[in-house]
C-alpha cells in the first residue's frame, strides 16, 4: 500500500511542478499590434488581376510527299477558340472619386499576337507546313475588388525592360472600401542581407501574407527572398518595417527561379479524359515545355526601379487627374 501512495504522490508534485500550457491567444507586444495593424490596413490597397487572351487556334495535317505542294488552306483539321489566363496582383497607387491606378508586373498582359508551330522534316529542321496557328483576337483585364465585383483595367503606361505597368480601372463605390499604399518607399540599395521582407499578394487567388530573409540576386534591378512563390504572386508587395511599426515598400515580386523541362503531352482537347477513361491513350503526341519552380526564391523588383518609372509617368498621371503617393517627390 504504501509502494502506491509514493506513486501517487510522486504523479501529483510531477503535476504541480509543471508550466502552464501555452496560450495561443497571449496578447502581441506594442510593436507586434502595430505590425499587424498595418497588414490589415495594407490589404485594402492590394487587388487580384486577371488577364484573358482569346485566340482563333488552326490545327493543320501533315502533308504527304505526293500533297507538296497543296496549299495550307486544303490540310486544314480543325478551327476552334481557345483562351489563355494569367493571375496576378496589384498595389493601388492613385485614386480619385471615378478611377484608380494599380501597379503590376508587366509580363502578366504580355500574349503574343501570333503563335506558330510547324512540322520537321527528317533532319529535325522546321519544313514550310504549319502544324498549328494561333492568332489573338482579343484581350481583356479583370480587377477583382474587396467586394466581390468586378472592373475591366486598361494599360496606360509600361516599362518593358523592368517589367513595371500601370492599369486603370473604375474606383469601388464606396470609395473607403479601398485605398492607395500610404506608406513610403524604402530604398532596397540600402536592404542587409538577412533582412525580414514580408510580402502581400494573391498567389493561387487567395490573400496570402508570407515573409523571407534577403539575399543579393544576380540581376542589379532585383533582389532576392526566400519565400514561396506561387502563380498569381506576381506583383505581389514587398514591404519592410519601421522601428516605430511604419512600413515601407521596398519592391514587387516578379519572379521565382525554375529548371526548364522538356515533356510529352496528348493533345490539348476539351474531354479527353472521359473519352479515354482508363484506356491508353493512343493520339498524336506533341512536345511542352514546362517550368519546374525552385519554391523558396523570390526576385523583388527594387523601389528604386519603381520610382523612377512612377517619376516618369508623372505628368501622364497628372493629366488623368492623379496625385502620386508620398515618397514618389523628385530626389
Amino acid at each position: 500500500m504504501r509502494f502506491y501512495w509514493a506513486i501517487l504522490l510522486a504523479v501529483l508534485a510531477g503535476l504541480s511542478c509543471s508550466h502552464p500550457p501555452y496560450r495561443l491567444s497571449h496578447r502581441p507586444s506594442d510593436f507586434e499590434q502595430l505590425k499587424l495593424d498595418k497588414l490589415n490596413q495594407l490589404q485594402r490597397s492590394i487587388l487580384k488581376i486577371t488577364c484573358s487572351a482569346s485566340y482563333r487556334h488552326y490545327r493543320y495535317s501533315r502533308p504527304s510527299d505526293q500533297m507538296s505542294t497543296s496549299s495550307q488552306e486544303s490540310l486544314l483539321i480543325s478551327k476552334e477558340i481557345t483562351v489563355n489566363s494569367v493571375a496576378g496582383t496589384g498595389v493601388i497607387i492613385c485614386q480619385n472619386p471615378r478611377k484608380m491606378v494599380l501597379l503590376t508586373c508587366y509580363h502578366l498582359f504580355d500574349f503574343e499576337d501570333t503563335l506558330r508551330t510547324f512540322y520537321l522534316d527528317e533532319r529535325r529542321e522546321p519544313t514550310p507546313f504549319l502544324h498549328s496557328l494561333s492568332i489573338k483576337k482579343g484581350q481583356n483585364i479583370l480587377i477583382s475588388h474587396m467586394s466581390g465585383r468586378s472592373s475591366l483595367g486598361e494599360i496606360i503606361a509600361v516599362d518593358k525592360e523592368n517589367d513595371l505597368a500601370l492599369i486603370e480601372t473604375d474606383t469601388e463605390e464606396i470609395l473607403l472600401s479601398e485605398s492607395p499604399f500610404e506608406g513610403p518607399f524604402g530604398d532596397a540599395e540600402e536592404i542587409k542581407l538577412g533582412q525580414e521582407i514580408y510580402l502581400l499578394g494573391f498567389p493561387g487567388g487567395y490573400f496570402v501574407v508570407t515573409r523571407g530573409l534577403a539575399s543579393p540576386s544576380p540581376f542589379k534591378s532585383e533582389f532576392m527572398v526566400d519565400a514561396p512563390f506561387n502563380s498569381g504572386f506576381s506583383g505581389g508587395v514587398g514591404i519592410v518595417f519601421t522601428p516605430d511599426g511604419g512600413c515601407e515598400l521596398i519592391g514587387l515580386a516578379n519572379a521565382v527561379a525554375y529548371n526548364p523541362e522538356t515533356v510529352l503531352v496528348p493533345i490539348q482537347e476539351p474531354n479527353i479524359g472521359e473519352r479515354y477513361g482508363d484506356l491508353p491513350y493512343d493520339g498524336e503526341i506533341y512536345i511542352k515545355d514546362m517550368k519546374l519552380i525552385n519554391y523558396g526564391l523570390t526576385f523583388v523588383i527594387k523601389s528604386n526601379v519603381i520610382l523612377n518609372f512612377l517619376r516618369r509617368e508623372r505628368g501622364r498621371l497628372k493629366r488623368r487627374g492623379y496625385v502620386l503617393p508620398t515618397g514618389v517627390g523628385e530626389r
